[in-house]
């Protein structure tokens, strides 16, 4: 009998296996409610890092370019990890290409006035450009450094950032030049890359002009003056049509 009774469980010995079971099954009951909250609080640190790589990337790149950037230091400079860096865009080119798309998205989305002249369809594309450049230098920065030679990375800006657009600009000077609207002397191509510098270098040099002459190009005011003399000097430059003066 007291071989029988050793067998038995000892109220002792139920006691932690009745308190085990109620705790799993407040476990149970309680875990499908914190998974969500899990999956939920992981989601934005994860964006977070993505756009913080993409900025700091921007930033690199157009400062110290392609080759000076490293995976590695912009990891750093975001504050993740370079594995991150590599599991959202693959590899440094590929950080690139995002960086660049990221940077020259406005450019897809200029629009011009759809019942306008020429010369106003053209005044538009000026004012978005240096509205554009004023808020993202380091476009024109990209620009200078990766314009300076051919290389599949000024290809790649051209063809899916760039050549629409160009050529979207030139069409409505050649078109604004057979309607009698712009001087016939001025080749479309040149007048472009004259606005393409004169249109962004204010902005790139923004320390060298407020120390030199005391300009705030990082202020709205500046930089809506700046629009409405670009605009005043191409109407009086190659404009048959006064556009600065009526559009005001």
């Amino acid at each position: 009998m007291s071989r029988f009774r050793m067998t038995r469980p000892s109220p002792r010995s139920a006691t932690p296996s009745i308190v085990g079971s109620t705790d799993a099954s407040r476990s149970a009951v309680r875990s499908p409610r914190r998974a969500p909250r899990q999956r939920a609080f992981a989601a934005p640190p994860d964006r977070d890092g993505r756009d913080k790589i993409l900025q700091v990337a921007i930033r690199s790149f157009s400062e110290i370019g392609y080759e000076g950037t490293t995976t590695a230091a912009v990891a750093r400079e975001a504050g993740v990890t370079q594995p991150l860096v590599h599991h959202h865009f693959g590899s440094k080119e590929g950080l690139w290409r995002a960086a660049m798309d990221e940077l020259f998205a406005e450019v897809d989305a200029f629009r011009e006035p759809s019942d306008a002249s020429p010369t106003e369809r053209l005044v538009a594309g000026i004012d978005q450009f240096v509205r554009f450049v004023a808020r993202r230098p380091e476009v024109t920065r990209v620009i200078a450094r990766e314009g300076a030679k051919s290389s599949p990375r000024l290809t790649y800006l051209i063809d899916r950032h760039l050549r629409a657009p160009f050529q979207a600009v030139v069409g409505a000077m050649k078109a604004g030049q057979r309607a009698g609207l712009i001087a016939r002397d001025v080749r479309p191509e040149l007048v472009l890359f004259l606005l393409l510098g004169a249109g962004s270098h204010l902005f790139d040099v923004t320390a060298f002009a407020r120390e030199s002459l005391g300009i705030d190009a990082e202020s709205e005011r500046t930089r809506e003056e700046f629009v409405a003399l670009v605009r005043e000097v191409m109407s009086a430059g190659i404009f048959r049509e006064r556009v600065g003066k009526r559009r005001r």
